[in-house]
C-alpha cells in the first residue's frame, strides 16, 4: 500500500482532464473545452492549495524552521509536475487545433488577416473593445497590488520613430467581462475563421498610443493568479455580510502566487510589471506562451455540427412520479431516488413549486450552497413566501468563489419576507437539505429531500448526484433537528439516524468500519463500498488499511484525490472516474453481515468535511433503493474505458477488468436506469 499526498492525488485528477482532452473517441469541442477545465482548474489550485502551502511555509519560516524544508519540498514536488504537465498541455492543445483546421476552423493571429477581416476586426475594436480598456503608463512608481487576477492583460512595449528615444511601457487590461476571448471572423472560402481578443487589440495598437508619438508596439499577454483565501474573523463590530463583502474586494488584490509572462517579453518589462506588483520572489515569476487564459476554450464558439459535442440526454422520468399527482403525494407513498442528470432536476423546482401555492403546506426551510445565475429554486422560495408560508433558507456566504452571489441571492429572498439564518462563524453549511411541513387533518406532516450536490439547476445537467425525497418522519424530524442546529448556531443534538458533522460522522463511520473488521476477524462477510470526490482524511485513511489487512474488502471510487492506493494489496481496489459528467455523488457502503448499511450525503472524508462543517448523510433503509445503489456500484467498477486505476504503477492508467467488451459507467448507468424505470 501507498499513502499519497492530498495536493499530489488532487494533481493526478487534473492530469485525467488531459487525458480526455487527448482522447480521440472524445468529440472534438468536448476535448477542447477538457483543456479548458483543465486550466481553470489548476487556476483555482494556485489560487488556494498554492496560497495556503505558500503561507505555511512563511509561518514555519519564523515559527518551526525545521519543518521549512518538508513544505518547501512539497512546493517543490508540485512545481515540477505541473511544469511536466505543461508540456504534454501544450502539445495536446497543437493536436486539438490541429484538428479543428482540419474541420475548416482556423484560429488567426493579427498578421495573418485578409482584407475584409481587417476591416471587420477594426469596426469591432472601436464599438465592442476600445471603450472597456483601461490604459497604464507603467513607471517605476506605479502600484499594481490592486489589479484583480482572472482577466487578461497586455503588457505593451511602446517606442517612438526616433530610436534614440527612452523606451516606455504601458498596460492594458480588458475590463468588459461579456466579451467573449474568441471572435468569429467572416467566412471565407468555405473556411470559418477565430481570432483571440487580444490579437485585436495588437492589431489596433496604434489607435490607442499613435496619437501621443508612438510608431513601434509590442504587446505581450500576461496573468496574475492571487492568494484567494478571503480573511472571515477580527471584527466584531460588522455585520458577518460586511466581512464577507469586505473580504471578496480583498481577495481581488491578495498576495500574487503566480506572474506569468510571455516568453518572448524584454526583461526590462517583465522586472518592471514585477515591481509594481510587488513580486519579490523569482520563483513566482514564469516564463509562459504567447497566449494565457486557456480557461477561455470552454468558451469556444460552437462552429461544428452536434456530432463534434456531447449529445444531451434525454431525462428519464421516475417510475414512482406521475404527472396527474403532486410530487409530496407520491414521496408519502414511498421513499424516491433521484440521479442527476438521468434524471431530471425539474422534480425539485416542481416540488417547491407545488408546494409555494399547496394551502396544506406550512413552511419550508432549505440550505443553499451554489445556485444557478438565474435561478428557479430562488424564484420557488419567493413565491412561497409571497402566498403567506413561512419560508427559511440558509445561504452558505463562505461558499468559495460564490460569496457575492450568495449575498446578492440573500438580499432578493429577505426582501420577499424570506427569514435568513445568518452563517456560523468557524463552521461551512455544505449540507443539502429541504424540509417541507403540512398540515394534515391538524397534525404536522414532514417531507424532505436531502442531496449529495448543490440546489443548482446548471450543475444538476452537469454532475452526477443523488438525492433522496423521503416522507419517513423519523428522517424528517432529524432534518428539522439540522435546521435547529443552524438556527441555534451550533449546539449539541443526539441523532439516531442522520449522520452529521462535526458532531458524529467521524466516530459513526469508525465504528462501521470496526464492525467491518470484527466480521472479517470472525470469518463472516465482511466489505466497505465507498463513492466520493476526495478520501483524504489520515485517520480513515489508517482505518481502512487496517481493515484491508484484516481481510476486509474494500472498494473505493474517488474522483479527485485519494491519499491511499494499493500496489499489491488485492482486497483494496481503487479507482477515479472522468467522463462526461462530474463525479460528484458520495455513497457509503458497509456488508454489516450482509444486513447492509448504505448512506447517501454531502460528506467527503477530508478533514473540512469531518471537523469543519455542517454535512449530513442519510442511511437508505428502502431495500429496493439500496439494491439501485449496489447496482450502480458495481457497474462503477465494471468500467474499462473511463475508470483510471489509481493502484497501478502507471499513473491514471485506465483499469483493466474482466469484461470483453467495452464499458462506460455513465453509459451503462442510463440504460440501467431507463430499464428500471420502463
Amino acid at each position: 500500500m501507498e499513502i499519497i499526498n492530498r495536493e499530489i492525488s488532487w494533481l493526478h485528477f487534473n492530469s485525467r482532464l488531459l487525458q480526455e482532452a487527448n482522447d480521440n473517441s472524445v468529440p472534438l469541442l468536448e476535448r477542447l473545452k477538457f483543456l479548458g477545465i483543465y486550466s481553470n482548474n489548476l487556476d483555482e489550485f494556485y489560487r488556494v492549495r498554492v496560497a495556503s502551502i505558500n503561507r505555511l511555509i512563511e509561518f514555519n519560516r519564523k515559527n518551526y524552521p525545521k519543518k521549512v524544508k518538508q513544505s518547501e519540498g512539497l512546493m517543490q514536488e508540485i512545481v515540477s509536475f505541473i511544469d511536466e504537465r505543461q508540456i504534454e498541455f501544450n502539445n495536446i492543445k497543437t493536436r486539438v487545433l490541429d484538428e479543428l483546421e482540419q474541420k475548416g476552423i482556423f484560429i488567426l493571429n493579427e498578421t495573418e488577416l485578409n482584407e475584409k477581416q481587417q476591416v471587420f476586426i477594426k469596426k469591432y475594436f472601436h464599438e465592442h473593445i476600445l471603450p472597456g480598456l483601461m490604459t497604464l503608463i507603467l513607471k517605476r512608481s506605479t502600484d499594481l497590488t490592486s489589479l484583480p487576477d482572472g482577466t487578461i492583460y497586455l503588457a505593451v512595449d511602446l517606442g517612438k520613430k526616433d530610436i534614440t528615444a527612452k523606451r516606455e511601457y504601458a498596460l492594458i487590461q480588458i475590463q468588459d467581462d461579456k466579451l467573449s476571448r474568441f471572435v468569429v471572423l467572416p467566412e471565407a472560402q468555405n473556411k470559418k475563421y477565430v481570432i483571440r481578443l487580444d490579437d485585436i487589440i495588437r492589431s489596433c495598437l496604434s489607435d490607442i498610443f499613435g496619437v501621443f508619438g508612438y510608431s513601434h508596439f509590442n504587446a505581450y499577454t500576461i496573468k496574475i493568479t492571487r492568494d484567494a483565501e478571503i480573511d472571515l474573523y477580527g471584527n466584531v463590530s460588522k455585520s458577518f455580510i460586511d466581512i464577507v463583502a469586505e473580504s471578496i474586494k480583498k481577495r481581488k488584490t491578495g498576495a500574487p502566487v503566480r506572474f506569468i509572462h510571455d516568453k518572448n517579453m524584454p526583461e526590462p518589462l517583465v522586472s518592471l510589471v514585477s515591481n509594481c506588483l510587488k513580486i519579490k520572489k523569482s520563483k513566482n515569476v514564469v516564463k509562459g506562451e504567447r497566449y494565457h487564459n486557456s480557461k477561455d476554450f470552454m468558451d469556444f464558439p460552437k462552429l461544428l455540427g452536434e456530432e463534434y459535442v456531447y449529445k444531451n440526454i434525454e431525462a428519464l422520468p421516475h417510475r414512482d412520479l406521475k404527472s396527474n399527482v403532486k410530487i409530496l403525494s407520491s414521496v408519502k407513498k414511498k421513499d424516491i431516488l433521484l440521479h442527476y442528470p438521468y434524471n431530471s432536476f425539474s422534480v425539485i423546482v416542481n416540488m417547491l413549486r407545488e408546494a409555494a401555492i399547496d394551502p396544506k403546506v406550512k413552511s419550508i426551510k432549505i440550505t443553499l450552497y451554489r445556485l444557478a445565475n438565474d435561478s428557479k429554486i430562488i424564484s420557488a422560495l419567493i413565491n412561497a413566501a409571497r402566498n403567506g408560508i413561512s419560508v427559511t433558507a440558509f445561504l452558505e456566504l463562505k461558499a468559495r468563489f460564490d460569496e457575492e452571489q450568495n449575498i446578492y441571492w440573500s438580499n432578493k429572498l429577505e426582501e420577499a419576507g424570506v427569514k435568513i439564518i445568518k452563517t456560523i462563524s468557524g463552521i461551512k453549511v455544505h449540507s443539502k437539505l429541504i424540509l417541507i411541513r403540512t398540515k394534515e387533518n391538524g397534525v404536522n406532516y414532514y417531507y424532505s429531500n436531502i442531496s449529495t450536490g448543490n440546489f443548482n439547476e446548471k450543475t444538476a445537467q452537469l454532475y452526477s448526484d443523488l438525492s433522496l425525497l423521503t416522507a419517513n418522519q423519523e428522517l424528517c424530524i432529524e432534518v428539522g433537528k439540522v435546521f435547529y442546529l443552524i438556527e441555534s448556531a451550533y449546539q449539541i443534538i443526539n441523532f439516531d439516524h442522520l449522520v452529521v458533522s462535526p458532531l458524529y460522522t467521524r466516530n459513526i463511520f469508525m465504528e462501521l468500519i470496526e464492525n467491518e473488521i470484527k466480521n472479517a476477524q470472525l470469518g463472516l462477510p465482511a466489505w466497505i463500498n465507498i463513492k466520493l470526490n476526495s478520501f483524504t482524511d489520515s485517520v480513515f485513511v489508517d482505518k481502512i488499511k487496517e481493515a484491508t489487512e484484516a481481510g476486509v474488502k474494500v472498494r473505493i471510487s474517488a474522483r479527485a484525490s485519494c491519499s491511499l492506493i494499493s500496489l499489491t494489496n488485492k482486497k483494496l481496489q481503487t479507482i477515479g472516474i472522468v467522463d462526461k459528467f462530474l463525479e460528484h455523488s458520495r455513497v457509503y457502503m458497509f456488508c454489516n453481515n450482509n444486513d447492509n448499511k448504505i448512506y447517501i450525503g454531502s460528506s467527503d472524508l477530508m478533514i473540512r468535511n469531518l471537523d469543519t462543517r455542517i454535512e449530513v448523510c442519510v442511511p437508505i433503509y428502502s431495500k429496493e433503493i439500496q439494491k439501485e445503489l449496489l447496482d450502480i456500484f458495481d457497474i462503477q467498477f465494471m468500467d474499462n474505458t473511463k475508470a483510471r486505476d489509481w493502484s497501478s504503477k502507471e499513473a491514471n492508467s485506465i483499469r483493466v477488468t474482466a469484461e470483453t467488451k467495452k464499458v462506460r459507467t455513465q453509459f451503462e448507468i442510463y440504460e440501467y436506469l431507463k430499464i428500471l424505470n420502463s
